[in-house]
């Protein structure tokens, strides 16, 4: 089965144009973002990441814990 390739978006094209310009690869740009993202996130600096990811696990958790207790809606409930 073939894949195909997935398109690099349009903001992301933008910035590599840009990046191009000025003689800086994209691809080293990116992967140096990154590893200073997974940097940040792993000494506990990215407070922004760390509430976020925090918020949507609880949000997950708290879905699942009434999924757990909520029957499901029957047709003959009226």
């Amino acid at each position: 089965m073939a894949t195909r390739k997935r398109e690099q978006n349009k903001l992301q094209k933008t910035a590599q144009t840009l990046l191009e310009k000025e003689g800086i690869d994209f691809q080293e740009w990116k992967k140096d973002i990154l590893n200073k993202r997974k940097l940040a996130v792993m000494a506990d600096e990215d407070k922004e990441w760390t509430e976020r990811t925090i918020d949507e696990e609880a949000l997950k958790l708290v879905m699942d814990k009434i999924d757990s207790v909520t029957p499901a809606y029957s047709s003959t409930q009226n």
